[in-house]
């Protein structure tokens, strides 16, 4: 059974405010870390990435 008193109801509300808090303080925005970027349209391109790996292509005549 539990046994509800003021001293019990009074530590559940702060840790609840206290998780609250600090949950609204860990997702603020911060300006520093955010960079603007546009989203430009790709279709009718073709994209290719090459994973060169800094090593000469043996098949290659160069």
């Amino acid at each position: 059974m539990l046994v509800l008193n003021r001293k019990r109801i009074s530590i559940v509300i702060l840790c609840i405010l206290v998780s609250v808090f600090s949950f609204m303080i860990a997702t603020t925005d911060k300006k520093e870390d955010t960079v603007p970027t546009t989203a430009t349209p790709v279709s009718g391109r073709t994209i290719v990435v090459d994973a060169g790996h800094g090593v000469p292509d043996e098949r290659s005549t160069k």
